[in-house]
């Protein structure tokens, strides 16, 4: 039986089967969402056939052949037209960003496949998300070069098809069916630094004052397992190190104030990350029930050991009744705003464990990271009202809406930037990697997402690499507390569009394949383009370039070999026609509310920004509670208009020192109060 539904305009799933099988956990657990929205009728084509055919008027018709076995498993099978140019498949390799030709291997597995995201996309706009969370194999033209054939041994025939016009079309389509990328916490945006493993609470309060006096700006702090009382603690038991992390034994367990270290951090202006290492079954709550064996014995039965009057269950650490997050709750109290979820035991296999008493690990095994991310988030902002800074390193659909991630322990190179892209082209926005103690490292690291330095069990603290790498560090440290307006704004245009904050050249210009092979280059927001590694620099033809770091539009050629100099790690330029509003620095962000930003102009096309605000503490974005500023580029005159909408305690809208930017380097500042903007628009021009 073959059954097609309409979720949604240009949404439609396909579901075909020989007798039903069980859904796919991740609609059950409502990590994906299909409910129709009513806008069309859901149930649009039935029958015994084994073709499904969908089309875009006028665009594409995609005709799927399917076929599934009795008892689960499938096979899709998807002609391709010669131009169609394909990405997505999340972190499953880190080899290409267009995947024609790739066979993907679609299974959660350490330092190989931290992330397969079984969605693909068009260059024509059309994509396919599969409902399942068994292993499977994407073979994308790979076998048959005209032909898109997805596998699995196991699950339903579960397809949701996009059909959108281009690759953004796609990811805003597909956002709709698995998430929006969430808005993380302010201090996020900053830098955070993980502590080598011996840190202790009086060193961490030492580096936070050298992190000040050297002027290097610093949001979160992150520990390592030797916070817990037992190192790679898994149990819901765990305690702190009473050797490095005390807190006086006469106070409550979850106390905050002027007695624990974690106050005075925080009154510093830093967040407090711990590191967690889970093997809970978390199924149990995702399920909503408890597990009880029926009795069975003899009437003359009598239990005469009590020992022996219970259930036993062989997973030891796990207790039904309890969700995970209720024992984190304590050091939530402590002043814990942030969790880094190792990869640790969540992204290997379990081959006899059997999660809340019946499903096996080879549906859960892919599963595993969504529902821990899930759990993590919801039960942060279910305690607290707050966002949480939650990260980790294994993903599948949905996880955007959770979580952060950042690519596992394999440092940071070309292969983890296109990690990063791949997720782009899955609409996973807030990734990183472990930025090292190197320029080209920092370079790439402070023009991430979000960026974050790995102490673990190396001493690469800035000030121990030596006066070059300090300066080095610290300059890129406060470039990125200036780029937060810029960044925050274009993570919000995430979390309406799928469309991420790091985009893979391929993202922006859409009608060419000239930059699929491009590896060493990626767009942050609209404007800014990024080299990293590989110096040989490839400046797209269809716009003209500013060099970033020191203002001079770029004449030379469009490919050449770039040497970064002085504090530099790699190049940077902006697209002329840009609009790139930044901010002073800031030693922390979390409380820093500037008087005046600067809106910096290069001129060339006509261009728009956005500048967003919100509480940054909250959800409360996702109900409406958030102000834009308009912006807008056109004939050489900057418009600037009034702020709408509003959050509580909103302050004062800024002033703003306009820049413009010349072809020789040099750059004019107009003052404009905000009250000159607060009614109606302002113009602005470089006269």
């Amino acid at each position: 039986m073959t059954e097609i539904h309409c979720l949604a305009e240009n949404i439609y799933r396909i579901r075909h089967w020989q007798r039903p099988v069980r859904e796919s956990l991740l609609s059950k657990y409502r990590i994906i969402d299909l409910e129709p929205d009513g806008t069309a009728p859901q149930l649009i084509s039935q029958s015994s056939g084994n073709v499904a055919e969908i089309a875009r008027d006028g665009a594409y018709r995609l005709t799927f052949t399917l076929s599934a076995g009795e008892f689960g498993g499938f096979d899709i099978r998807l002609p391709l037209d010669p131009s169609d140019r394909l990405f997505g498949l999340g972190d499953e390799s880190r080899t290409c960003v267009e995947k024609r030709g790739q066979l993907a291997v679609m299974k959660q597995e350490n330092a190989v496949s931290y992330g397969p995201v079984p969605y693909l996309m068009s260059s024509r706009g059309w994509a396919v998300l599969l409902n399942c969370t068994y292993a499977h194999v994407f073979d994308v033209a790979s076998t048959d070069p005209d032909l898109l054939r997805i596998r699995a041994d196991k699950g339903a025939l579960d397809l949701i098809v996009f059909c959108g016009a281009d690759l953004r079309d796609a990811l805003y389509l597909a956002g709709k069916v698995t998430g929006r990328p969430i808005l993380l916490p302010k201090s996020a945006y900053g830098l955070t630094f993980v502590h080598n493993e011996q840190a202790t609470d009086r060193t961490i309060l030492d580096d936070a004052l050298r992190f000040k006096d050297r002027k290097i700006p610093c949001d979160i702090f992150g520990l390592e397992p030797s916070w817990m009382a037992k190192f790679y603690d898994y149990s819901t038991d765990k305690k702190w190190n009473p050797k490095r992390f005390v807190i006086p034994d006469w106070l409550p367990v979850n106390y905050y104030g002027g007695w624990s270290w974690i106050w005075n951090l925080q009154t510093m202006g830093y967040m407090l990350s711990l590191w967690l290492c889970c093997n809970y079954d978390l199924f149990w709550k995702e399920e909503n029930e408890s597990y009880v064996d029926e009795e069975h014995k003899s009437e003359d039965a009598v239990i005469q050991d009590k020992h022996l009057s219970f259930n036993v269950r062989m997973d030891e650490i796990t207790k039904p009744e309890e969700p995970w997050f209720e024992h984190l709750k304590k050091f939530v109290d402590n002043g814990a705003e942030a969790f880094k979820l190792d990869g640790s035991r969540q992204v290997i296999p379990h081959p006899d464990r059997l999660w809340a008493g019946k499903y096996t690990d080879d549906e859960i095994r892919n599963l595993y990271p969504v529902v821990y991310a899930k759990q993590m988030k919801e039960g942060f902002a279910e305690y607290t009202g707050r966002r949480a800074m939650i990260y980790t390193c294994g993903t599948y659909p949905g996880t955007q809406k959770y979580a952060a991630t950042w690519a596992g322990d394999t440092g940071s190179s070309i292969k983890v930037l296109i990690s990063l892209m791949n997720f782009a082209m899955c609409g996973h926005s807030n990734a990183s990697f472990d930025m090292g103690a190197s320029k080209d490292s920092m370079h790439f690291g402070f023009l991430a997402p979000w960026s974050q330095h790995l102490g673990w069990s190396n001493w690469t603290y800035p000030w121990f690499c030596g006066d070059e790498i300090e300066e080095s560090y610290r300059w890129y440290a406060q470039l990125r507390s200036k780029l937060f307006p810029y960044l925050y704004s274009y993570a919000r245009v995430a979390y309406e569009t799928s469309v991420s904050l790091l985009r893979p050249l391929s993202l922006t210009y859409l009608d060419t394949d000239r930059y699929d092979g491009v590896f060493n280059e990626y767009m942050l927001g609209e404007s800014l383009l990024v080299n990293v590694f590989d110096y040989n620099v490839t400046l797209p033809e269809e716009d003209e370039w500013f060099d970033f770091f020191t203002g001079k539009k770029h004449t030379g050629p469009r490919a050449y070999s770039y040497k970064p100099e002085g504090v530099y790690g790699g190049a940077a330029f902006v697209r002329a026609g840009s609009i790139v509003v930044l901010q002073d620095w800031a030693q922390n962000l979390r409380r820093y509310r500037p008087d005046a930003l600067y809106v910096h102009v290069y001129p060339g096309k006509d261009a728009s920004f956005t500048l967003y605000e919100d509480d940054y503490r909250t959800y409360a974005y996702e109900k409406g509670e958030y102000a834009k500023t308009r912006m807008t580029l056109e004939g050489g005159v900057l418009r600037i208009f009034p702020r709408e909408g509003g959050y509580p305690d909103m302050p004062r809208a800024v002033d703003f020192r306009v820049v413009w930017h010349h072809d020789d380097g040099s750059e004019k500042t107009v003052f404009v109060p905000a009250a000159d903007y607060a009614d109606t628009p302002v113009s602005v021009e470089d006269k």
